[in-house]
């Protein structure tokens, strides 16, 4: 197939690099031509002038780009795509994506809308999670999706139910994990911090710093999804209501809190092997440190 792969991110790069291997023929496109150049020469593809060059006489096109740019992006490669190309996005928040994608498919384009629940240093799709949101009645594009990723494990959702989720699991994590890296960079330094830290201090700093490598990326996270807001309203209760027996020192009060939340916790299948898979990353943590 042809494929056009629209920004060469870290996830941009992923799907180059995984449809080169199945010996489709690539090219990339980005804003930044001096990366997207780069990805090209790397993986053996071409490397178009535009985007509309890129999509044009392409079998499959994806939507690596921002959340915020993807509506502009389909209105600028539509006259571009062919009848019966596939076009999908890969977007963390789907509210402003399927509308847009939608306003192509009445020119004959299959569309589909994914979202990889993975990393661009994963290997391969097989038991990776690929949540597929449904884009209307039409579910061409979404069998497409299930062909081309075989062997991954596809999740079929409307697209509230996706952003609702993704509010919970991604926005969430992401602005904590913020929240505690402004709290830590307000130290004399970080670095002297660690010195001091045990596991768990550790363990959060790596995630932390891992949120911070994509500012935009996470500020979009948390923006575009409508939803995040019940979520982040409800935070700041919970923060309010515990600060509030904090600094009343109410030893008692905060321990039966925590024994509540425990008990709702403990309902989760995983719970009872929390602490030993715990134990297993901090032995890998500490490992690689060393080396």
């Amino acid at each position: 197939m042809r494929v056009a792969v629209i920004g060469s991110g870290g996830m941009g790069s992923w799907f180059a690099r995984f449809f080169r291997s199945r010996g489709d023929v690539i090219t990339v496109s980005d804003r930044d031509q001096r990366r997207a150049r780069r990805l090209a020469t790397r993986i053996g593809a071409r490397c178009a002038r535009d985007n509309s060059e890129a999509a044009r006489g392409s079998d499959v096109v994806v939507l690596a780009t921002s959340v915020n740019s993807v509506s502009r992006v389909i209105k600028e490669i539509a006259p571009a795509l062919k009848r019966n190309a596939l076009l999908f996005d890969i977007c963390a928040t789907k509210s402003g994506a399927i509308p847009a994608l939608r306003s192509v498919q009445r020119r004959g384009v299959k569309i589909a809308s994914i979202h990889p629940m993975f990393g661009p240093l994963a290997s391969g799709v097989r038991s990776k999670v690929i949540i597929v949101v449904r884009t209307g009645k039409d579910m061409r594009g979404a069998e497409m999706i299930r062909r081309m990723f075989r062997g991954a494990r596809i999740l079929l959702v409307d697209p509230e139910v996706h952003d609702k989720w993704m509010a919970l699991t991604l926005a969430l994590p992401h602005f904590l994990n913020m929240a505690f890296a402004a709290a830590v960079s307000r130290a004399r330094s970080p670095a002297e911090a660690r010195k001091f830290a045990g596991r768990t201090f550790n363990l959060q700093m790596l995630l932390a710093e891992t949120v911070a490598v994509e500012p935009e990326t996470t500020a979009d996270i948390q923006i575009t999804n409508r939803e995040f807001v019940v979520v982040l309203r409800k935070l700041l209760q919970d923060i309010r209501s515990l600060a509030r027996i904090v600094n009343a020192r109410d030893r008692a009060e905060l321990v039966a809190r925590y024994k509540r939340i425990r008990a709702l916790l403990s309902k989760d299948p995983e719970f009872g092997v929390a602490r030993k898979e715990f134990e297993k990353i901090c032995a890998a943590s500490s490992t690689i440190s060393r080396r």
